[in-house]
């Protein structure tokens, strides 16, 4: 694999990236605790390779609305590398400068629906929040750093896109699992090898917000039934967005949550794991970074699913069936031959 400059840009047009050699600041570790940025870490701790893959920062962006699992998984990663690479640093998390609320009340400030409350984020857009609780904080850890490491698996490489050419050169970011030609099921299978799985997976295919609108009907499912907690703040903020927006949208356009929660009740079970929207807050890191992402690009204040006609509209029709021709899951595979362990 072949590494470029990408750029790291703030709103105000400030470069994130003022490394200077001998600073110490050579690599920074974006981990979510998913199995692919944990696997990532913890085979570049196990090389035990300070020149190609400096491990000086491991840094979480919490969005607040992790499952309580997730945080617990960090937490005993956290002690696990303590005992295992006593180097390595503490994950550290960070935040969104304003909180959610401030976001979702807020006022739309340009555009056709200028003054309109925003709102959650819509299900067809790069979401609000992830530019808001990742990749800013995320950006702003990341200065005076040389590299910085995603984690995406060779079979999801797709997602890293070449950066824009304009863009000046500047923060390197790295993919350690696709210059291993390492696959989702190749770290699934190396941190059951170690004992590490994240027992999330049993549940979910990928890890965000418990409210994420992205997430499909069998997400919901499992939400539904094993967090009643998160779902009822679901619930809320369904209802939250069906009234405050003013063409009466909620979290998804095809249902209601109050309405999904009477078909669960009825018996209806999704047997697909897998939807059309996934949440992909790696990716909008990864596209922000490489150039192919601007942070204007995940303002959805012209998004057709604003318009007050939406609802009723043939373009919502078209798209609620194609939401409910969910892909059939299938299950990763633990073939290891590609993996060679220390």
């Amino acid at each position: 694999m072949t590494d470029e400059d990408n750029c790291f840009e703030f709103e105000d047009g400030l470069v994130a990236n003022d490394y200077e050699p001998g600073s110490g600041l050579d690599g920074i570790v974006c981990f979510s605790g998913g199995k692919d940025s944990t696997a990532m870490l913890i085979r570049m701790l196990e090389l035990d390779d300070p020149v190609n893959y400096p491990v000086n920062r491991v840094v979480f962006a919490d969005t607040t609305f992790e499952f309580q699992e997730l945080y617990d998984y960090i937490d005993f990663i956290d002690g696990w590398l303590q005992e295992h690479y006593p180097k390595c640093p503490r994950i550290e998390k960070v935040f969104s400068e304003k909180s959610w609320e401030d976001w979702f009340y807020g006022e739309i400030t340009r555009g056709e629906n200028k003054g309109r409350i925003r709102g959650h984020p819509l299900k067809r857009y790069p979401c609000w929040w992830s530019r808001e609780a990742k990749i800013k904080p995320l950006q702003k850890a990341q200065q005076g750093f040389k590299w910085a490491y995603v984690g995406i698996a060779v079979d999801e490489s797709h997602r890293v896109q070449k950066r824009d050419a304009k863009r000046k050169e500047s923060l390197r970011v790295r993919y350690p699992l696709i210059e291993w030609n390492w696959t989702e099921a190749d770290c699934m299978a190396y941190l059951d090898h170690l004992g590490l799985g994240n027992l999330l997976y049993s549940s979910f295919n990928r890890i965000g917000c418990y409210h994420c609108p992205k997430q499909p009907l069998h997400s919901w499912y499992e939400v539904w039934k094993h967090w009643p907690e998160f779902w009822k703040e679901s619930l809320h903020w369904d209802a939250e967005s069906i009234r405050v927006r003013d063409n009466g949208q909620g979290l998804r356009d095809d249902m209601t949550l109050a309405e999904m929660e009477e078909r669960f009740k009825n018996g209806f079970v999704p047997e697909n794991r897998d939807g059309l929207y996934d949440c992909k807050s790696c990716s909008a890191v990864s596209f922000h970074s490489t150039g192919d992402l601007d942070l204007e690009d995940f303002d959805d204040d012209n998004a057709i699913e604003r318009d007050v006609g939406y609802q009723g509209s043939r373009i919502h029709q078209d798209q609620a069936k194609q939401d409910s021709d969910e892909a059939t899951w299938i299950p990763p595979s633990h073939e290891t031959t590609n993996v060679e362990w220390l």
